[in-house]
């Protein structure tokens, strides 16, 4: 005994038409990319990736800027990382320079 598919299928079945079940959902194969992406940056590249996110702004658009611009951008997150740096109540020497010696 055998079932058919008599009508036409929506496009969310395509891959029951063609027999090929092994396709991944485009969200997850985005996941897992974005994910790999992450895990090759360096802690510099991940550390401006998260302040450009603080500022509402996306990698992509952070590269589409004129340098001008950019260059504002970098101002303002070096400023945003001493901040950060003098506002911590972590004061081990060695965090940030060792002045202690």
């Amino acid at each position: 005994m055998s079932i058919s598919f008599s009508g036409a299928l929506p496009p969310v079945f395509d891959n029951l038409k063609s027999g090929s079940m092994t396709a991944k959902p485009v969200e997850a194969k985005t996941a897992e990319q974005k994910f790999l992406d992450y895990a090759k940056m360096t802690p510099a590249e991940r550390m401006h990736a998260a302040m450009l996110a603080q500022m509402g702004i996306t990698e992509d658009e952070f590269k589409a800027m004129d340098p001008a611009a950019q260059q504002k951008i970098e101002d303002k997150i070096r400023e945003m990382i001493k901040q950060q740096a003098a506002e911590s109540s972590d004061k081990r020497t060695g965090l940030i320079t060792d002045k202690s010696v």
